[in-house]
């Protein structure tokens, strides 16, 4: 079965492929709402799609229907959409979707093909965790990648490195792979406080201010300084009328700040 599928294929300048995606690894919606901004505020056009709607669990990705009158008008599957963005210097290509149910191999092999197709050398993974974060202090980015170079770059700019054992993600599957072909790759992660179970635009805006300083494209991020702008307040009144959840945010406050005074020898 043919999986990717290009209506168009644009000569790109050096391109780098934005990748994310909603399921496990999507905590405050960082990652689809950081693709569906790229795609807003960059113009992005249709390139095509990896089409993988068969790898996808219907169940929790459920297809989306439009009935008028009676009658069924359209049935969309749940699929990868390609999109790409002309910028000054380096083009984007955006590719959103959802976490597979199985056969992550496919998509792997399917996403190289496009990376090669359209000469891509670089490819970045956007992800959302759950954290003990207060949302009153600076957003936490967290990080693995292939490359030395984007390393150095990663912590020069204040971003954690990853320590974790455990049940991976598709982000990690991807990554372990790029290391084995040698393709340059970061992941970036945005932490999102426990207690706030909706979308999160702050996160979003953190991960991409990282994102243009390490890989030096310039994104536009203006509407999204509104929209973390907005959260924040919408927030902070939730806070202030809740004493429970004032006090846990006082909590979280305190091991944020010992944190970050802990000498980086002490782990």
């Amino acid at each position: 079965m043919k999986r990717l599928n290009l209506i168009r294929v644009p000569q790109l300048k050096d391109p780098m492929t934005i990748l994310g995606f909603g399921g496990w690894a999507d905590a405050g919606n960082v990652s689809t709402l950081a693709l569906a901004y790229l795609r807003d505020s960059e113009g992005a056009a249709e390139m095509g799609r990896l089409e993988v709607s068969d790898l996808i669990d219907h169940t929790q990705h459920r297809p989306i229907v439009t009935i008028e009158g009676g009658f069924i008008k359209d049935l969309k599957l749940p699929t990868f959409e390609i999109h790409y963005a002309i910028k000054k210097d380096r083009d984007l290509v955006l590719v959103s979707g959802y976490e597979l149910s199985h056969s992550w191999k496919e998509l792997i092999d399917n996403l190289f093909e496009l990376m090669d197709t359209l000469g891509s050398r670089t490819l970045v993974t956007i992800g959302g965790l759950i954290d003990r974060t207060p949302h009153t202090k600076p957003v936490k980015i967290s990080f693995l990648t292939t490359s030395e170079r984007l390393y150095a770059k990663s912590m020069m700019h204040g971003l954690n490195p990853s320590n974790y054992r455990g049940p991976a993600s598709m982000h990690s599957f991807i990554m372990h792979n790029c290391a084995l072909r040698g393709v340059e790759a970061i992941s970036l992660w945005g932490h999102v406080p426990s207690y706030l179970n909706i979308p999160n635009p702050r996160a979003v805006l953190a991960v991409l201010e990282k994102l243009t300083s390490i890989v030096e494209v310039p994104l536009r991020l203006e509407r999204l300084y509104f929209d973390a702008a907005v959260f924040d307040s919408k927030v902070n009144s939730l806070v202030e009328s809740d004493e429970d959840l004032k006090e846990l945010v006082k909590r979280l406050e305190a091991e944020y700040e010992e944190q970050e005074d802990r000498p980086s020898y002490i782990d």
